[in-house]
């Protein structure tokens, strides 16, 4: 996995769905650009997704997503792009000819984007339908609308973070040393989510009387 000069986070064609989607998830992007044979197409993290719930985890991405799986690139800005991309530039909101028709040029306005933008935005469209508006990444957005079991589901991985944040500050507030460990250890807990690995949950007392150990060391070294 690279960076190229679009900043994109670049895979190849061995890569597998699930190492990719790992990837996708330790970084700011909700796309990624796939090469194969010096071709290159954008994949989404969603593609991905759908390929992992389908079993294909441990396929490469060549064998997944390649030809019909992903979209061909070009130069970011196009209005010609298949799927909805705003740009944020200077203040200013650059929607292109796909976004404009799936969710208006009033809603547009209404969002309150900074080029800067790191969290997803919910948009609430004039239809009554729903729209999530994901950051990709220095300054672009992709726009996707909602179904129901998608609110669904967004709603409830919403419900789990703010459990894990809430109960992650309640245990340090009493003493707790709390932290995420790459390699498993005795008494770490493994984090998973949907069938990936987010590494080991470590959670131990925090020794009140190592500050005391200390200071009685010191002081014996004193003759």
């Amino acid at each position: 996995m690279v960076d190229d000069a679009s900043r994109l986070v670049v895979l190849s064609g061995e890569s597998t769905v699930r190492d990719s989607l790992r990837i996708l998830y330790r970084t700011a992007f909700k796309v990624a650009k796939l090469v194969i044979d010096e071709e290159a197409r954008l994949v989404s993290k969603d593609e991905l997704v759908a390929a992992l719930e389908k079993g294909f985890g441990d396929m490469p991405l060549r064998e997944v997503l390649w030809p019909e799986g992903s979209q061909s690139i070009g130069t970011m800005c196009e209005a010609t792009l298949p799927f909805p991309l705003l740009r944020i530039e200077d203040g200013f909101i650059f929607a292109n000819e796909a976004a404009r028709e799936l969710i208006g040029q009033s809603s547009i306005k209404k969002l309150g984007l900074k080029e800067d933008t790191s969290e997803c935005a919910m948009l609430n469209l004039e239809s009554g339908e729903f729209a999530l508006v994901e950051p990709l990444g220095y300054g672009f957005f992709i726009v996707k609308k909602l179904d129901k079991k998608e609110m669904e589901e967004i709603l409830e991985t919403a419900r789990w973070a703010a459990i894990g944040k809430t109960l992650w500050r309640y245990l340090e507030d009493r003493g707790l040393t709390i932290k995420v460990e790459e390699q498993s250890k005795k008494g770490n807990i493994p984090l998973s989510w949907k069938g990936l690995e987010f590494g080991f949950l470590m959670c131990r007392k925090t020794r009140k009387n190592q500050g005391r150990t200390k200071k009685k060391n010191d002081n014996s070294s004193v003759s």
